[in-house]
């Protein structure tokens, strides 16, 4: 396995997972520099052809681990805002952004990252009807939020 391909093929698709998770810019970087440290750790046991979804699959736990620091050891709220071109986007972010950490995590790899909902059960390590079932909620809340805009 050549890491370096790894590393640049996946980066923006691990940094953009941990900050949907995290809403914060310095701690999504973090969480991708752990993430490829222990890629580099365990390049031998990882399956050729499936680096990707060994790497989100990492990626999302440690994004929970640290969820559940923060709750243990709550100081302040992280407050970074995700930067994006276009003021469009920005108000589509925003909206997906505001979903449970749960539907928009599933919006994210179905939409952006392109995986199925079997996929997805297997990187979050739920079952694969909890994903269309999250997918089905954030989808409705979606249409909720984006019709209150509209008016």
């Amino acid at each position: 396995m050549n890491i370096t391909q790894v590393y640049n093929d996946n980066k923006n698709s691990v940094y953009r997972l941990a900050l949907t998770y995290l809403h914060s810019q310095a701690e999504a970087e973090d969480v991708c520099h752990d993430v490829f440290i222990k890629m580099m750790e365990h390049c031998i046991s990882i399956s050729p052809g499936k680096e990707r979804a060994w790497l989100l699959t990492v990626t999302a736990n440690e994004c929970k681990n640290r969820l559940k620091f923060w709750n243990r050891h709550r100081n302040e709220e992280l407050s970074d805002r995700i930067p994006v071109p276009d003021t469009e986007s920005l108000d589509l972010l925003e909206i997906v952004m505001s979903l449970s950490f749960k539907e928009r995590t599933v919006i994210y790899l179905y939409y952006y990252e392109g995986y199925s909902s079997e996929d997805i059960a297997k990187i979050l390590k739920i079952t694969a009807s909890a994903v269309r079932s999250r997918m089905q909620r954030a989808r409705k809340h979606l249409q909720i939020k984006l019709k209150g805009e509209l008016l």
